[in-house]
């Protein structure tokens, strides 16, 4: 029994070169962010909350967590470190990567896990 398990694991290993990889997402570029954000609305979940949040093209952000209150704050973009950048009152300037998945979909990184969303055309909060 455990010669086959032996067998099979070294089969594997073997064969594994041959397999497609498993591609990483891709960092978004701090246009990319801007062309995607300004104007729009993104819909996902942060740390297991559903949100939705707005991105005027002025810097104003509108954040409304699921059964919660709307926040407002400013958003902008670091060229410098491709990064988004969030302000809010209770945190001060934050700043954020954003990827483009496998999938084509977009998410934040947030510490070790991705935040996935989608993003709705225009202004779609209350």
């Amino acid at each position: 029994m455990q010669r086959r398990s032996f067998s099979a694991a070294l089969a594997v290993l073997m064969l594994a070169p041959g397999l497609p990889a498993l591609a990483a997402p891709t960092r978004v570029t701090a246009s990319e962010i801007e062309a995607l954000l300004a104007g729009n609305t993104i819909v996902g979940t942060w740390s297991g909350t559903a949100y939705r949040q707005y991105y005027d093209a002025g810097g104003n952000t509108v954040y409304v967590p699921e059964g919660g209150k709307p926040d407002e704050g400013q958003w902008r973009v670091n060229a410098g470190t491709n990064e988004y950048e969030s302000w809010w009152r209770s945190t001060g300037w934050t700043p954020y990567a954003m990827v483009r998945t496998d999938d084509g979909a977009y998410a934040w990184i947030n510490g070790d896990r991705l935040e996935p969303f989608q993003v709705l055309s225009g202004r779609q909060v209350e």
